[in-house]
């Protein structure tokens, strides 16, 4: 990792670092997700369910579904 930024980190206070942390852990998300969710997947992502619906986006922007069943 690069030396400066590491001396940004260790300058930043509590609360920048925690939210430093909140926005890599949404890229790291967002990364690993990929295209995966981009589109509609075909079944419920937990049960495998043909029921369910897109209710929105969570913090880190990727879309969140409800299942009916």
């Amino acid at each position: 990792m690069d030396p400066m930024i590491l001396q940004q980190i260790k300058k930043m206070g509590i609360a920048e670092k925690r939210e430093l942390l909140e926005r890599l852990k949404a890229l790291i998300a967002k990364k690993m997700a990929g295209s995966a969710l981009a589109g509609a997947p075909k079944r419920c992502p937990r049960c495998k369910s043909l029921s369910f619906y897109c209710k929105g986006h969570d913090a880190c922007g990727l879309k969140r579904w409800k299942c009916c069943s």
